[in-house]
């Protein structure tokens, strides 16, 4: 069976086709502010899916544009997961499973079906999210903090006259002008919050965590550790494939 697997975001969209569980290739992404190029790719494929299966954080208007323009050209009703408090091989610890954002539950679901549990799984979007899982799939709880992009946005609305920074793959620590001195707070300084919060997480452990990164930003982030780290950027639609 082909399915197409949807991750909408707090900023962006991302796609990607599975079959039989798994996914194929890397996903594709666009911003919320313009579909026409998603709708492009899709109307561009094979062959349509055979069944559609999303989950949803943000973007209720993009959500809404997706299911017509899937209802109208492929006459399919789209499936947008929520938490379970159990599922996918995954107990939440939320006392309400429906606080737990559907992409960290799925992330947990994705770390399982690649084997790397035990891990402490990082998603670096718009926020950050961080969440243990132990080896018998117990979610063991996590927290939240924000993303580089709104690191940017929080600061430029108290101190507005500040730049806006490109954030680079090298950023030095100590720099000697403003718009590195940013990049480095943002990079490094989130580097360093995210080391410190995933050693506390495995001091905590009675189990050998695996370090796991996903989302938009995994990638830049972990440039900026002084760790290792499995990064797996599709984590979220690789646990979307696996739930059958």
């Amino acid at each position: 069976m082909t399915d197409l697997l949807i991750d909408v975001g707090n900023s962006r969209t991302k796609w990607i086709l599975a079959e039989d569980g798994h996914v194929r290739g890397a996903a594709r992404a666009v911003g919320h502010d313009d579909l026409v190029p998603l709708y492009d790719e899709w109307a561009a494929l094979r062959a349509a899916p055979q069944r559609v299966r999303g989950v949803s954080v943000g973007g209720g208007e993009a959500v809404a544009a997706i299911d017509q323009w899937i209802t109208d050209h492929w006459g399919l009703a789209p499936q947008w997961l929520q938490t379970p408090a159990l599922g996918g091989g995954i107990r939440v610890a939320y006392a309400d499973p429906g606080q737990l954002g559907t992409d960290r539950w799925l992330a947990m679901v994705g770390a399982r079906a690649a084997d790397y549990l035990p891990a402490c799984i990082v998603d670096c979007g718009s926020a950050i999210t961080l969440d243990v899982v132990d080896s018998q799939g117990r979610h063991q709880g996590g927290l939240i903090l924000p993303g580089l992009s709104a690191q940017q946005a929080g600061l430029a609305s108290v101190a507005p006259r500040l730049p806006t920074v490109d954030l680079a793959t090298k950023t030095p620590f100590l720099t000697n002008n403003t718009h590195d001195a940013l990049a480095s707070g943002y990079l490094h300084g989130t580097a360093m919050a995210l080391q410190g919060l995933i050693r506390r997480a495995m001091a905590a452990s009675t189990e050998r965590l695996t370090p796991l990164f996903t989302g938009g930003d995994a990638t830049l982030i972990a440039r900026y550790l002084d760790m290792d780290v499995r990064l797996r950027p599709d984590l979220v639609l690789e646990g979307l494939a696996s739930i059958p």
